[in-house]
């Protein structure tokens, strides 16, 4: 049988606080009020008088979860160190024989902070979940105007690949499945361009004021609805060749 207070004294000697691995904005919104073991005001995850990891507040970001302000220019790898840290923070070992309120919040933390990281650690699921912060709804996948006639041509080649397969000719399949690979080669070139963009915008999102930001999530909304149309169409074409 495990020792609960083995454990809490392994965790306090081995957890780095938050706040040594980013920067240490979480204030109260990761907590749910007064501890429910002391009644003090916990600062972070968990309380700073007795040691007990607190309930999650309802409707705690992932940035807020991580000490985070809300920007899309994150050290990666001050995120990782955070994450591993608070992993072992939170581990369900540490609280097999705590109170039935700790091993929930445990495995309530626990779970967020794997949602988070993963959600974070990505440039582009971050900005998604950013834009659905800012109560922005999947944008609907929608073809770059520009990339509207390539499209169609797109689709006339793939039916011609279908066709060739379909009848047997093999020098018709090479041809055609030839033809669409230096199609895709174009179309992860596109995405390139527009991951340049995106990325451009993250810094100027970071840097505007308040209420300059609008414009940009807009911009950001429009260019992840294209490259989500462009991945698709990617995907479609590599089932195919």
């Amino acid at each position: 049988m495990l020792n609960h207070h083995f454990f809490d004294r392994i965790a306090s000697a081995t957890r780095t606080p938050v706040s040594d691995c980013m920067t240490d904005v979480i204030g109260s919104e990761t907590t749910s009020g007064a501890c429910t073991a002391c009644g003090a005001k916990p600062a972070s995850h968990a309380c700073p008088q007795c040691g007990r990891i607190q309930p999650l507040a309802e409707g705690t970001d992932y940035f807020a979860f991580f000490g985070l302000p809300r920007r899309l220019r994150l050290d990666e790898t001050e995120l990782e160190k955070s994450f591993y840290a608070l992993s072992r923070q939170f581990h369900p070992d540490y609280f097999m024989n705590a109170s039935e309120d700790e091993r929930r919040a445990s495995t309530e933390r626990s779970s967020t902070l794997n949602d988070a990281y993963r959600t974070l650690r990505d440039p582009v699921s971050r900005a998604q979940y950013l834009l659905s912060l800012e109560g922005y709804k999947e944008a609907e996948k929608k073809a770059p105007p520009e990339l509207l006639e390539e499209v169609f041509e797109l689709n006339m080649q793939i039916d011609e690949l279908r066709a060739a397969k379909k009848s047997g000719d093999e020098d018709d399949v090479d041809a055609a499945r030839s033809s669409l690979e230096d199609a895709l080669a174009g179309l992860k070139e596109k995405l390139s361009g527009i991951d340049r963009r995106l990325h451009a915008l993250f810094d100027e999102w970071d840097a505007a004021p308040v209420e300059a930001r609008r414009a940009t999530l807009d911009r950001m909304s429009e260019l992840l609805s294209h490259r989500s149309y462009i991945r698709n169409l990617v995907r479609d074409i590599k089932e195919e060749v």
